[in-house]
């Protein structure tokens, strides 16, 4: 059975004198095939157990104790279908408002929404809104105070949610990090380029000029002689 989801290193070639290159990862392009979208993440990063029924991945950071995670949520959510592309950063601001956002923090201990963003943009096409949060982690060594971003868009027909968090003493250390692989989702076109019934002013081409010679022939029209009878 073909995969749908795959991820691929990313070489980065050294040649030193006249060794053989030597090839070392840099970075992963993760590719969901089934949910449409793209992202990169620094290879030193691990992929952990999903956490909720509608993540797709789950990354976290090399040093456990800085709890750095990042996380890709994608559902199916036709909501917005009705709308043209025109309205869509309007209906999605309606759609994914603070009463969305509440219910989606609810899955951390003790979430406060520090800030609400909107509009926002996920991946350069998907109309968004985006929060800062706090909330607790309970590392079964004890609890510990998080500070996070997440961001979510409908688009198309798909409601994607990316988030990332790290201690709150750390997270500025991972800050450069998270925004470099959020910048890196690339969401699969949805959208015609342009409306449909796009005009085109064709009548401001230029005059198209026909060739006066004879289909077929090289020779100038009036070049033939009228054969009399």
């Amino acid at each position: 059975m073909r995969k749908t989801i795959f991820f691929m290193a990313v070489a980065v070639c050294t040649l030193l004198g006249a060794a053989a290159a030597r090839a070392t990862s840099d970075s992963f392009v993760w590719k969901d095939g089934t949910y449409g979208y793209t992202f990169s993440f620094p290879d030193s990063w691990g992929i952990q157990t999903k956490d909720t029924p509608y993540t797709r991945i789950r990354i976290a950071g090399p040093i456990n104790d800085d709890l750095a995670t990042c996380s890709i949520q994608a559902k199916k959510d036709g909501r917005l279908q009705i709308y043209p592309k025109r309205l869509m950063t309007q209906a999605v601001d309606e759609t994914l408002d603070r009463a969305f956002w509440q219910r989606q923090v609810a899955q951390h201990d003790g979430a406060v929404i520090r800030k609400f963003i909107a509009p926002a943009s996920l991946g350069g096409r998907g109309d968004a809104t985006a929060i800062k949060e706090t909330f607790i982690e309970d590392t079964g060594h004890g609890l510990v105070n998080m500070y996070g971003e997440q961001i979510a868009s409908i688009y198309g027909n798909m409601r994607y949610v990316v988030g990332c968090s790290a201690k709150i003493d750390q997270y500025n250390k991972y800050a450069p990090v998270f925004a470099s692989i959020m910048a890196s989702i690339e969401l699969s076109p949805r959208y015609a380029p342009f409306a449909t019934g796009y005009y085109r002013d064709f009548l401001s081409d230029p005059q198209l000029a026909l060739p006066r010679t004879q289909p077929g022939t090289i020779n100038v029209k009036n070049s033939y002689q009228v054969q009399q009878q």
